[in-house]
């Protein structure tokens, strides 16, 4: 069981990592959803520690804000 938890959150955080980093070379908001999700599973880890690292489990919320900043750009220049 430990070593399926230590795969899954090392895929989760390169991902993240990943995605985030293409997401904001690009401006994409399918790769910072794609990075919402994936963060997921850490921040369920970190929100359950001692209080200065339990504000790491916020993280998903700054992607989901970048998301809509992201889509609602991406509408825009559809629109113009």
């Amino acid at each position: 069981m430990g070593l399926l938890v230590t795969i899954t959150m090392g895929f989760s955080i390169l991902l993240t990592f990943l995605s985030l980093f293409y997401a904001v070379i690009n401006r994409s908001w399918k790769a910072m959803l794609v990075c919402f999700i994936s963060s997921l599973p850490i921040s369920m880890y970190f929100i359950n520690v001692n209080p200065p690292l339990s504000f790491i489990g916020f993280s998903p919320l700054l992607f989901l804000t970048l998301i809509v900043i992201f889509r609602a750009r991406f509408q825009k220049e559809i629109i113009s």
